[in-house]
């Protein structure tokens, strides 16, 4: 009789662990809609930058969009003071720009998410004065941080942070 205790105490902890794993399982299943989500929103943001998309680059961010550059004391809040801020400093500062996103890492919790990655920025930047390209590009590498939340069921990007690691103008 102890036996046959010990053996049904040994499978009722396998299945309690079997039970666990798989619940773990079947959340992150059900996490994955969300994180494909979010985890494109980065993407899109520099693809739109960089082939001159102004609508779809908009579409991104909350219209409460909190838009950091700490080193150039940027701060810019809310999705009209970006859109200024997108046509001067982004969609007439340069021409065939390349943007890179790597190790693009999120973590979804409910309707909200973080997330980081690196990136590499290349352009030819124009001059004001003549409103030619540079034939020497400039480039730029750092961090970006981000912060994403469910807006009437669409994923937004609410916060966004740069912080730059190095950065090099054409020509220097």
């Amino acid at each position: 009789m102890e036996d046959l205790k010990s053996m049904l105490n040994s499978v009722a902890r396998s299945l309690e662990s079997k039970s666990t794993q798989l619940e773990a399982k079947v959340e992150a299943l059900m996490k994955l809609p969300d994180r494909i989500e979010v985890e494109n929103l980065p993407k899109t943001m520099a693809w739109a930058m960089d082939s001159g998309d102004r609508d779809l680059w908009l579409s991104v961010w909350s219209d409460d969009i909190r838009y950091l550059v700490p080193q150039y004391d940027i701060e810019i809040n809310g999705k009209e003071a970006l859109k200024e801020f997108g046509e001067a400093a982004i969609f007439t500062a340069e021409e065939r720009k390349f943007s890179a996103l790597t190790n693009i890492m999120v973590d979804v919790k409910g309707d909200t998410a973080t997330g980081r990655d690196y990136f590499m920025h290349y352009g030819y930047p124009i001059d004001q004065e003549t409103g030619k390209a540079s034939e020497e590009r400039s480039f730029s590498e750092g961090t970006h941080l981000y912060e994403f939340g469910k807006r009437d069921g669409v994923w937004k990007i609410t916060k966004f942070e740069v912080y730059l690691n190095r950065r090099q103008e054409a020509g220097a």
